[in-house]
């Protein structure tokens, strides 16, 4: 197996060179730079007999893990809507020009965050998107390229999500201040997460908190056991699979999909019209 955790632009070339070799790929989000590149993956690890996975940590981390299990338990009935939302004042990124993801190379923000919230959508909904309309902005002059994003998803279930990406927040922050927060509003009550806690009201009014000690305020802590948690949970499925010959639970047609959702984001951020899915490629 090799496991690719580099530069955005390195996704499609690094990839092709482990499947020719006949290596499983475990690549890091987001999949590639765009759905032609996504599919020349896809097509390398086919036609190599290789398993493909793309890393998608908030699947796994425990407070998305607890409100899926709310929703599938059909604890707030069917999804109306949807609010991924990451808000940070710089995401350590801002402004420092010699940081890879400031690289136009590299893609907009929308594409490097924007691709965890796609999949969540997907992930949570169980439904597929439709039509996308995006609004991109730079209100403060900073780097990376649109480091603020309003994009509406209308899914195929009819529901409706609006992603919040803001990287140009004042030190005050925004809601719990935390760069993961979600409101999944169903017809017999909602879920608000974040990655420390996570809140289930139902219809009729009954509350319910889940809360763990957090891993990000007042300090971020990467190497924290949790955090490590939410990758090592897909590194294990992706092990089992390999070592089993079968699927693992997210596949390379799962990267594809949030890129394209990504994809159609910048088109309509650019054109100011919506984009309907799936795009003509």
């Amino acid at each position: 197996m090799v496991v690719i955790a580099t530069p955005h632009s390195t996704h499609l070339p690094l990839a092709l060179e482990a499947a020719a070799a006949g290596k499983h790929v475990y690549l890091e989000k987001p999949m590639a730079l765009d759905v032609a590149e996504c599919d020349q993956i896809i097509d390398a690890c086919a036609k190599s007999g290789v398993l493909l996975t793309v890393a998608k940590q908030t699947r796994h981390m425990e407070m998305s893990m607890r409100a899926k299990q709310y929703i599938d338990e059909g604890r707030i009935g069917e999804i109306l809507f949807l609010r991924p939302m990451s808000v940070t004042p710089g995401a350590g990124i801002i402004n420092v020009p010699q940081t890879w993801p400031n690289d136009p190379r590299e893609g907009d923000a929308f594409l490097d965050w924007g691709a965890h919230a796609c999949d969540a959508i997907r992930w949570f909904s169980g439904a597929e998107p439709v039509r996308v309309y995006a609004d991109y902005e730079n209100f403060t002059g900073t780097t990376p390229e649109s480091p603020t994003a309003l994009v509406q998803i209308r899914l195929s279930s009819k529901a409706i999500a609006q992603i919040v990406l803001c990287y140009e927040i004042g030190p005050s922050g925004l809601g719990t201040r935390r760069n993961n927060q979600y409101q999944i509003v169903g017809t017999e009550g909602s879920i608000f997460w974040d990655l420390d806690r996570v809140e289930l009201v139902t219809g009729d009014r009954d509350e319910h908190v889940w809360e763990l000690p957090s891993w990000t305020l007042p300090d971020f802590k990467p190497r924290d056991p949790r955090r490590i948690g939410n990758t090592a949970r897909q590194l294990d499925n992706f092990i089992a699979a390999v070592r089993s010959g079968t699927v693992p639970d997210i596949t390379g047609v799962d990267g594809r999909a949030a890129i394209e959702m990504t994809q159609a984001a910048r088109l309509s951020a650019q054109t100011g019209r919506a984009v309907n899915l799936p795009l003509s490629v």
